[in-house]
């Protein structure tokens, strides 16, 4: 759509998409019967904006909120906020009436669902909500929801809430209020009667409009994406958009480009369309906005009135129809005429259009309203403003209200296209050899030629809207649109000139010489009153990139390009001038050292040009004197320097030189081979010719046997014959090596038995082995049998360490050890006989220091191989012990164990109470026998203690009181084992 002034009254509808919800809960769970709605918003200036909900509310639901609540959301960080809308306190437009007001009224003589609550028509009324806010950022997707409670019942969806949004591009713009729909929703449809019908979307801001069918959408936020309400299960199936109400053959359609919808309703009763209306400027997302529609499919016997279309092709002037639409153009007048009639005789039809505030220039005059057949008129003369899509929307009216007393609205798009003035970009200028860049607006299908005396072959393709053209003179090119034939201005003309830069001569090659400038001098062909300018590029080593003779210093070769322009025109001339430096030469070859005799291969890279000369004054042998690349064999030792001189004619000789050092390659000799003893020294000598040289270094190997392997003389301290080896080696490696053995004699040739150990009194036996001829002595000469011998025998009393002297017949010496160890005497002490009596054991404990015991015999103890086990036997017995200490020496011991024939009893005559082991007067007994009384009596009878068990003693206490000092007399009365009868009394003194 065109482009517009926003209009205050125009932006009364503005709003965005919103999420509105009822302010408490309660009003959540019983909202309002919502038939349909939607969030448009307004620009009032900087990022402030105010915004609509209009809600449309069926009559038999409960009332409309007080409030709702808009949400505001931006993905760009994720902020949301809530702002409460309050019901709006003016008219509302087309028709200014108050807010509330029902949507269609019906006839005078039949009345809706808003006026009688007993009638079949349901009735709607338009409820405004407004707030204004201003937006704290900018964000490419700024979303506006509400949501109420409980959608009005329909054939199509499924419960749900009534859920709509907006959505706004701020980033893009602040600068721009919502579409909004200018014919009002709730549309009544006849069943099984064809139907079109237009929300009449319209842009303030004349942005682009794009319209879509969605599905209806249910949600309760504003930043998590609403989803898509449920469907009833239906045959045809229900599916957005492409059926989204049962019609006959699902012929349901929408022209997004228009909005307009068509369909044939084929079920009663109320169904739910989800609109979606997007904005675009400059091919750019501005935003979008959604419309909830319910559909009402009556009974009825009204006949829809219908637009005569062939009508408009035939009376269109000033254009002409085509595509299904009318195409006019720019600054040319545009009139045609329609006609709209009803099948219906006698109908009254009332025809309205969005003219003033689509198109407001233009005029339409109807004839015959409020017939069966009113014509329509229209006249305009677009301006160049108005290029591009307009969109008239028709909205008709039959007034007839046949029952059941509906007024059928229908609404129709007239599309027409204006086509913009063709025009060529403007006349231009060019250089010879260079292009221009054509090009065309306004119109299509364009062809280009050349006019005569202009190049006709200089165009790259004349059937595209943008050719490129080379002409070689200057040419006058025609562009015609050919999709705009019908308009006066479909072709335009543009003339491309062809200038010519100045002439000049110069340089073109150039040789020149390392570290020497070099002059460049261009010199333009003489225009009279021409002034020139010059550019060089690069600047590199230029004394000046703008006059005509600058100098270079360049070491390199170099292109230099030099633009040469005048103050005639500002095409230029253009000339390269290339510059070959001499190359010069290097030596690959480093300074070096070789050693004497040996021959060095020059390397290196130079220019061919070149003339080259090698200079020596030593006398040296040089293959190939007068080229880059030789092979030099220095002469004699020591430092020679060779010079190589490069001349080319005109500059400078070029010089270059190299240092080679040669060496000697030594003769080596040694001390002649030696030997000698473990671990004695000898020293080893090296001499070296020529000795006149000093940079000489000495290695030894191996070195670890050497005091210092660096040495032309060290000294050699070996354990193991070794033969050397000295090398000697300039410092660039000029060598020689000679070798020299040292023959080491063992150290170890005596050989004796190990360390052994002995019992006191014990006599162990010792070995020698030695070397035939080998003279040796034993010492100390202490208990040993011989001190010359090799199996000598020895009984030392304590530990002792024998040493073996020894001298072999290579003079070398030798000395051994053995030590003989004296074990500790194994001891062990037992009683010469211990008693028992019936029925009682005796455990041995032998003292000593053995750790291993066997007993015999072995009758009557409880383990014969334990140091100290249980004894019980039947008769007297002497048992004989054998010990080992850890060191395995042994001894021997016995004890005899006395069986006793009967047990005995005693008791003390004296105790005192409480005090330690004789703090209790009780029997002593040995081996088993059975108490019958244990009696004790103060000297007047008195009983102060009795008991039958053994274990058991008087403390000197009756009746839990401690009695006095004195003599108290005891009675015992008991039998033996062997049936004895034990009778004991006696007195006892009791102390404290």
């Amino acid at each position: 759509m065109k482009y517009h002034p926003i209009k205050k009254a125009r932006l009364l509808i503005i709003a965005f998409i919103a999420i509105i919800s009822l302010t408490t809960a309660s009003k959540e769970a019983k909202a309002s019967h919502a038939a349909g709605g939607e969030i448009v918003y307004e620009w009032l200036g900087d990022s402030t904006y105010r915004f609509f909900f209009k809600f449309y509310r069926d009559c038999t639901g409960i009332s409309q909120p007080t409030s709702v609540s808009l949400c505001f959301f931006n993905s760009c960080t994720n902020t949301t906020f809530n702002r409460t809308m309050t019901q709006w306190t003016g008219t509302v437009p087309p028709y200014n009436q108050p807010n509330g007001s029902p949507v269609s009224a019906g006839c005078s003589q039949y009345t809706n669902k808003c006026q009688n609550s007993s009638s079949s028509v349901p009735g709607y009324r338009e409820w405004w909500y407004s707030v204004i806010e201003t937006l704290p950022l900018a964000c490419n997707s700024w979303k506006f929801a509400v949501w109420i409670g409980a959608r009005n019942g329909s054939n199509n969806i499924v419960g749900g809430n009534l859920y709509v949004e907006t959505i706004f591009n701020s980033s893009f713009t602040w600068a721009n209020s919502s579409p909004y729909f200018s014919i009002k929703p709730i549309p009544y449809v006849c069943v099984n009667q064809q139907y079109t019908y237009n929300n009449g979307a319209i842009d303030p801001n004349g942005d682009s409009l794009v319209s879509q069918i969605i599905n209806p959408l249910v949600g309760s936020s504003c930043q998590n994406a609403a989803t898509n309400i449920g469907l009833v299960n239906q045959t045809p199936v229900i599916s957005f958009p492409t059926n989204p109400l049962q019609t006959g053959n699902n012929n349901f359609s929408l022209n997004t480009a228009t909005g307009q919808m068509s369909f044939t309703a084929t079920q009663q009763g109320a169904s739910t369309l989800s609109i979606r209306t997007t904005e675009y400027r400059n091919n750019q997302f501005l935003g979008s906005i959604i419309r909830d529609v319910q559909v009402q499919v009556l009974p009825c016997s009204a006949v829809v009135p219908k637009i005569d279309t062939p009508s408009i092709v035939t009376t269109v002037t000033g254009g002409q129809w085509l595509n299904n639409q009318v195409n006019g153009c720019i600054d040319q007048k545009i009139e045609f005429c329609f006609d709209i009639e009803s099948q219906d005789t006698g109908a009254i039809i009332i025809v309205e259009d969005n003219h003033a505030s689509s198109i407001p220039a233009a005029t339409m005059t109807y004839t015959n309203q409020k017939t069966d057949s009113v014509r329509g008129c229209f006249s305009w003369t677009p301006g160049a403003a108005d290029a591009g899509l307009n969109n008239i929307i028709l909205t008709m009216k039959d007034s007839t209200c046949r029952p059941p007393g509906i007024l059928l609205v229908y609404a129709i798009t007239v599309p027409i296209y204006v086509w913009p003035t063709t025009k060529a970009v403007p006349d231009t200028s060019i250089c010879s050899n260079e292009a221009a860049f054509l090009g065309v607006t306004g119109g299509g299908n364009y062809t280009w030629t050349v006019l005569p005396g202009g190049d006709q072959n200089s165009l790259n393709n004349p059937n595209i809207p943008n050719p490129v053209a080379t002409p070689n003179k200057t040419s006058t090119y025609v562009v015609t649109s050919g999709a705009s034939s019908f308009c006066k201005d479909n072709s335009d003309t543009v003339t491309v000139n062809v200038l010519q830069g100045p002439s000049f001569q110069g340089q073109d090659d150039v040789i020149g010489c390392p570290g020497k400038t070099i002059s460049l001098n261009i010199k333009p062909t003489a225009t009279q009153g021409a002034k020139y300018n010059y550019k060089w590029t690069p600047a590199t080593y230029l004394s000046s990139d703008t006059i005509s003779n600058p100098t270079t210093n360049t070491p390199v070769d170099i292109t230099y390009i030099v633009v040469v322009g005048s103050d005639k025109n500002n095409c230029k001339a253009r000339d390269t001038v290339n510059i070959d430096v001499l190359d010069g030469f290097n030596l690959d070859n480093p300074d070096t050292v070789i050693c004497e005799g040996e021959t060095i291969e020059i390397r290196g890279k130079g220019d061919t040009r070149y003339t080259y000369n090698w200079v020596d004054t030593s006398g040296s042998t040089l293959s190939s004197p007068g080229t880059l690349i030789t092979k030099i064999t220095p002469i004699k030792e020591g430092t020679n320097t060779y010079v190589l001189r490069a001349s080319y004619t005109g500059c400078d000789d070029s010089l270059a030189s190299i240092t080679i050092e040669a060496q000697p390659i030594p003769t080596v000799t040694v001390s002649p081979d030696a030997s000698i003893c473990f671990d004695d020294t000898i020293s080893v000598k090296g001499e070296v010719i020529p000795a006149s040289y000093t940079g000489y270094t000495y290695k030894w190997t191996p070195g670890s046997s050497l005091n210092d392997d660096a040495i032309l003389n060290p000294i050699f301290k070996g354990t193991a014959t070794t033969t050397l080896s000295l090398r000697v080696a300039s410092s660039v490696g000029c060598a020689d090596t000679e070798q020299v053995t040292i023959s080491v004699y063992p150290a170890d040739f005596l050989q004796v038995s190990s360390d052994t150990a002995i019992c006191p009194g014990d006599t162990a036996s010792l070995t020698l082995t030695v070397p035939v001829g080998t003279k040796y002595t034993w010492s100390p000469d202490i208990n040993i049998s011989s001190t010359d011998g090799l199996t000598p025998k020895a009984w030392p009393v304590a530990n002792r360490l024998y040493t073996i002297y020894g001298v072999d017949p290579n003079n070398c010496k030798d000395t051994a050890n053995v030590k003989i160890v004296v074990r500790p005497k194994a001891i062990l002490h037992l009683p010469d006989s211990v008693r028992i009596y019936p029925k009682e054991s005796y455990q041995m404990d032998p003292q000593g220091n053995c750790l291993y015991y066997s007993w015999f015999p072995p009758l009557g103890l409880s383990n014969p191989s334990s140091g100290n086990p249980i004894a019980r036997p039947e008769v007297n017995t002497r048992y004989i012990v054998r010990g080992t200490t850890e060191g395995g020496c042994t001894v021997t011991d016995s004890v005899d164990v006395l069986v006793m024939e009967d047990s005995y009893v005693k008791l003390p005559n004296a105790f005192a109470p409480g005090n330690g082991r004789n703090g209790v007067f009780k029997l002593v007994g040995r081996g088993d026998f059975e108490l019958k009384s244990f009696a004790v009596y103060n000297r007047w009878g008195v009983k102060m203690f009795e008991t039958k068990d053994i274990n058991e003693g008087w403390d000197g206490r009756f009746n839990d009181k401690p009695q006095p000092m004195g003599v108290y007399i005891y009675t015992v009365d008991g039998i033996s084992p062997t049936g004895r009868a034990i009778n004991k009394q006696g007195n006892v003194t009791l102390v404290r």
